[in-house]
């Protein structure tokens, strides 16, 4: 287990001990995932993405946005990033819209509604949200669940 916070802080849990790790940043540190690469990502206040384990980190991308991910999930077999903007991808070590997805493509209305991120405990279903809707992802097709177009007069 992998905790994160101010300053590059990370922490490691081994099941026993919490261990404090080097990082190469001292920027904020915002999301944490675990992937099932075996890898561990990392998300900072000026858009870096981290990729690594244990005390080897290097940065795989660096978008200049002006806000920060709010939520990141492994998902699939690959890590989805989101904050009030929207939700992307990693493909390869490039982040890309969900809309513009090589292998995971949305349809724009689910794009427009996906500014946060949760999955199932059994990792079968992602659901994404935002202000204007909900929609669910079972690993084959997206469904939306709502929108503000469905209350709309």
């Amino acid at each position: 287990m992998y905790a994160v916070g101010g300053g590059g802080t990370v922490w490691h849990f081994n099941g026993v001990t919490w261990k404090n790790l080097p990082f190469p940043t001292s920027h904020r540190l915002l999301t944490v995932t675990c992937g099932g690469d075996g890898f561990v990502y990392i998300t900072d206040i000026c858009g870096s993405l981290w990729k690594g384990r244990n005390s080897t980190w290097q940065r795989i991308s660096l978008r200049s946005q002006s806000l920060p991910f709010a939520d990141a999930a492994w998902y699939m077999g690959t890590l989805w990033c989101a904050n009030d903007y929207g939700m992307l991808i990693l493909e390869g070590n490039e982040l890309v819209a969900i809309h513009q997805s090589r292998n995971h493509r949305a349809p724009a209305d689910i794009a427009m509604v996906s500014h946060r991120i949760d999955v199932a405990p059994d990792g079968r279903k992602m659901l994404v949200c935002g202000a204007h809707g909900a929609a669910i992802h079972d690993g084959t097709c997206w469904k939306m669940l709502f929108s503000d177009d469905d209350f709309s007069d």
